[in-house]
């Protein structure tokens, strides 16, 4: 996948990053899938500014199903090689009545570019025995991690989803009770297919397994404002183009991406301003790899 930047009098840009980037989080250098088996609808309980703590988020699946022992298969959002696994643990969170973080079973997975997920609350063992897996297996987007349950810190059965950025590769600090990462940022997921590709509180999506985008090509036609904590995604097959005269503009504080498989243009009229990040990409809709392993 290429990246460009795009350096604006209002925003001085090295590399890809803004210098005066303001946003709270900012958007995945990767692309993810939904982290579900293909076919469940997910519904977002919690997103990264309504979860507590912030940036992290809460899904719930729902279709089919029943309870933590025939629940919802928790899949890998991309490519990556498992770095931390707990799940000998079996204590509900609606039995819990202290320390009950300590009780989580999690995953960790490494992705390319640095950034790391995480899958808690899931079912006992359903990691490393329904999926047979184990620290240092290398994973695909869609490998079977475990099943949607209720362990640790939870109210009732859901998957806790975050992305992260550890500031320091060479020192990852995850704690062994609860799997909580310290010294690192969160970021925003960027799902490949899903039509706004960021997850909001309330949200409904059906998950997929598939790599082609939603749209083929965009033309921004209408004149946007991207105000502060605003996020916009653009993702297609062929071409994104914002027309000449059109004012489109990235307030201090917002997100974008604008990722085509063609080209890109950025017609006169549009503007990232400074505190803003904003990334344009050449590449497909699919999941990033991380070794090319899986695709």
């Amino acid at each position: 996948m290429l990246r460009f930047a795009v350096l604006l009098i209002s925003c001085l840009l090295i590399g890809d990053i803004c210098l005066d980037a303001q946003p709270q989080f900012e958007l995945s250098r990767n692309v993810y899938r939904l982290p579900y088996l293909a076919g469940t609808t997910v519904t977002v309980n919690n997103d990264h500014n309504t979860h507590d703590p912030l940036g992290r988020y809460d899904l719930k699946g729902s279709g089919f199903g029943g309870d933590c022992s025939t629940n919802y298969p928790i899949v890998a959002a991309a490519e990556g090689v498992i770095r931390r696994i707990v799940d000998n643990h079996n204590v509900h969170g609606p039995d819990c009545s202290s320390n009950c973080t300590d009780y989580n079973n999690y995953v960790w997975i490494e992705h390319a570019n640095g950034e790391w997920t995480k899958y808690s609350h899931m079912k006992y063992h359903s990691t490393t025995i329904d999926a047979g897996l184990s620290v240092g297996d290398q994973v695909c987007a869609g490998t079977f991690l475990g099943y949607e349950c209720d362990i640790g810190q939870a109210s009732g059965p859901h998957l806790h989803f975050e992305v992260r950025h550890p500031n320091n590769p060479a020192n990852i600090q995850i704690s062994t009770a609860g799997g909580f990462m310290s010294d690192a940022d969160h970021r925003i997921p960027v799902i490949n297919t899903i039509s706004k590709h960021y997850l909001s509180d309330g949200d409904s999506w059906t998950a997929s397994g598939s790599t082609a985008c939603t749209s083929t090509d965009i033309a921004v036609v209408l004149t946007t404002t991207i105000s502060s904590s605003g996020i916009r995604v653009y993702m297609a097959s062929g071409t994104v183009t914002t027309l000449a005269g059109i004012g489109f503009t990235f307030q201090n504080g917002s997100n974008g991406l604008f990722q085509a498989g063609g080209s890109i243009t950025l017609s006169p009229g549009f503007t990232a301003s400074a505190g803003s990040y904003f990334e344009t990409r050449i590449g497909s809709c699919a999941t990033t790899n991380m070794t090319g392993t899986c695709n």
